[in-house]
């Protein structure tokens, strides 16, 4: 749902900066959800002034843009996926039996661990950055102090889920994930040099666990410079829901839209339509193709479908970390309106860069209102868009982040 990577910058000579390794469940690019935009975008602002190197699960077959990441970082490395990423529920269902957690083990592999070896062992790094809790099922020799960006809170975000399940057996077996994953999350900081979160609420979460471990937080952010408003033509009638419903979050948040909001909607506005841009299982997608609804799955470029839409919409119900599709519809000047998980973590007022409902009723009320005044619709996107040019660019992200890896690395270097 973006551009790929370009080359790195011939303007700027990373030798002098940091060596830094990121360590990351799949590769990057083309950032087509929320996860891998935020890695995506972090590490090419640290490829302009440091010495990146990313090491992530993956094959030449799997459509991500290996020859891209490779133009722009210093060196890639792949390694094939572990097997229980391709048999996950006979793991999931061995893991009840055992004390480790599913979420927070399915990641390891003994390739990884070799090439972790190799890299840590044969060339100095300055700092190591792991993506999520879930990449700290590894050991990390030496001394290089690790970073560990946490984009959710994982516990908490598997409570959230296993609250809304309906089926008492994933419930069950959601809430020993979630019980599981707790320690061996807090334990995974605890072994951490420092730890990033996505806003001050989860930074609250890992302190509170663990007040001595440096913590910082770095917003999630967007391209402010690709997502600006223009004056392409608006479909007054458009709403816009985007994001990976391949996550479990996003795949709930939309189908109650569906079922419960946009019916709302359509006995109003019968020429009301919501487009939903993202990744899914056919079975969803087909699902979801209800009368008033286009599934545009996966898409190269979110721009067009932002530029037509007249109102985006972010129904999460549960959640963790801050919602990039918030970030988005605020940098395109579009009107928002979320539940409030769904606005949770970022500075946004309801009434002043979006509108916030979190039942079916007032969320239809937020929409209606919203087609019948663009005035209204207006007044909000053009604070939304200010909000996001002033807090939540990837370079003030990038620079936090630069800011707390020089801090760890000096108390690393002043502790040896």
């Amino acid at each position: 749902m973006e551009r790929r990577l370009p080359a790195a910058p011939t303007s700027v000579d990373p030798a002098s900066g940091r060596r830094v390794l990121i360590v990351c469940p799949e590769a990057p690019s083309p950032p087509t959800w929320g996860f891998a935009l935020r890695v995506h975008h972090l590490a090419l602002q640290l490829a302009r002034r440091h010495r990146v190197t990313l090491i992530a699960y993956g094959s030449a077959e799997d459509g991500r843009d290996w020859a891209g990441l490779r133009r722009t970082l210093d060196a890639v490395h792949r390694v094939p996926p572990p097997a229980a990423l391709e048999s996950r529920r006979r793991h999931q269902l061995a893991s009840l039996g055992g004390h480790s957690s599913f979420h927070l083990n399915a990641l390891h592999s003994e390739a990884m661990q070799r090439e972790l070896d190799a890299l840590l062992g044969d060339r100095r790094f300055d700092i190591v950055q792991v993506e999520s809790s879930q990449m700290m099922c590894f050991r990390f020799p030496g001394d290089t102090p690790v970073v560990v960006d946490e984009h959710n809170i994982e516990y908490q975000l598997l409570e959230r889920v296993a609250r809304i399940e309906t089926s008492s057996v994933r419930r069950f077996f959601g809430r020993v994930e979630a019980s599981k994953v707790r320690h061996e999350e807090q334990r995974a900081w605890l072994r951490a040099a420092g730890c990033v979160a996505t806003s001050a609420i989860d930074a609250a979460a890992i302190r509170s666990a663990h007040p001595g471990v440096p913590t910082a937080v770095v917003p999630n952010a967007v391209d402010t410079e690709h997502l600006q408003p223009d004056s392409s033509p608006v479909d007054p009638e458009a709403l816009l829901f985007v994001g990976s419903l391949n996550y479990r979050p996003n795949a709930d948040g939309v189908a109650w839209f569906v079922e419960e909001v946009l019916p709302r909607v359509r006995r109003a506005r019968p020429g009301a339509v919501l487009t939903i841009v993202g990744r899914g299982t056919p079975a969803l997608l087909r699902r979801l193709a209800t009368p008033g609804v286009i599934v545009a799955g996966a898409v190269d470029d979110v721009l067009p479908y932002l530029r037509r839409a007249s109102v985006v919409v972010a129904p999460l119900r549960v959640g963790g970390g801050t919602r990039l599709k918030v970030l988005e519809g605020l940098s395109m000047a579009k009107p928002v309106v979320s539940t409030t998980l769904g606005a949770e973590g970022l500075d946004v007022a309801d009434g002043e860069h979006l509108l916030l409902a979190d039942e079916p009723a007032e969320m239809a009320g937020s929409i209606l209102r919203l087609l019948a005044d663009p005035a209204l619709g207006r007044r909000l996107g053009d604070a939304g868009r200010a909000l996001a040019v002033e807090r939540y660019g990837w370079a003030g992200a990038a620079a936090r982040l630069e800011a707390f890896h020089a801090e760890v690395a000096s108390a690393r270097a002043g502790g040896a």
